[in-house]
């Protein structure tokens, strides 16, 4: 069981309380009549000087900030803008070039075109004036060869006409060598100018009798000039001829 307290205790301890109470408070009285209290001087301020307040300065001076902040803004505002322009003439400049570099490109184009189509119709040109040039000169060559066949076929019938002529002169101008020259013949390739006069005369066909080739040879020289054709378109198929001598009348 808890022990109970003993009757009259309280009594003595607030008895004790109360003497330590006293002591204390005694103690700090003696303490404070102890120390004797010190006389504070005052400390001298040093006197301030008043400064008037300009309240015109003090706006000027905020217009001239706002003046310049507004500059400031006004000249950054004019280089962006001078900027803005620049790159936007830049970009024209470049547009125009681009354009001026894709005109030249399509000029170029369309010149080249024009000299490849020129170039065609040169070349078809040339082409159509050689095929028109070798029609004519077909046409001009099928004429000369026409009119030559006709040219040669008349002077054939001219020299035709004039053969009988031409064996009776040269036969006139023989002189029969000795001999029987019954059946024989001797053949001549004579060439002969423009005029008639014998040129030249080879035998192409020897008669087998020395003596009449012979013969038959100077009657041709002393016959000359022979009576040929006298047109001067026949002298090209006249101005050589085979010859046949016969002393046979």
């Amino acid at each position: 069981m808890p022990r109970r307290p003993r009757k009259g205790a309280r009594p003595i301890r607030a008895f004790v309380y109360a003497v330590l109470i006293h002591v204390a408070f005694g103690a700090m009285l003696g303490v404070t009549l102890w120390v004797q209290p010190r006389t504070l001087k005052p400390i001298e301020g040093k006197p301030v000087q008043a400064k008037a307040i300009d309240l015109a300065a003090i706006e000027r001076e905020k217009q001239r900030i706002a003046a310049e902040k507004k500059k400031a803004e006004e000249e950054k505002k004019r280089k962006e803008a001078e900027k803005k322009k620049k790159k936007k003439e830049e970009q024209e400049r470049k547009r125009k070039e681009e354009e001026k570099k894709k005109k030249a490109e399509e000029e170029k184009k369309r010149k080249e075109e024009e000299e490849r189509r020129k170039e065609a119709e040169k070349k078809k040109k040339a082409a159509e004036e050689e095929k028109k040039r070798q029609q004519e000169e077909q046409k001009r060559k099928e004429a000369e060869e026409a009119q030559r066949q006709q040219d040669e076929q008349d002077a054939v019938s001219a020299f035709g006409a004039v053969a009988w002529a031409i064996q009776e002169q040269v036969r006139s101008n023989w002189n029969p060598p000795a001999g029987d020259f019954n059946g024989m013949s001797v053949s001549f390739t004579i060439r002969v100018d423009r005029d008639g006069n014998v040129t030249s005369v080879e035998m192409s066909r020897s008669s087998g009798n020395a003596r009449l080739d012979e013969s038959a040879e100077n009657a041709i020289f002393k016959a000359s000039p022979l009576p040929i054709p006298s047109e001067a378109r026949f002298y090209e198929y006249l101005k050589e001829f085979e010859f046949v001598f016969s002393p046979q009348s």
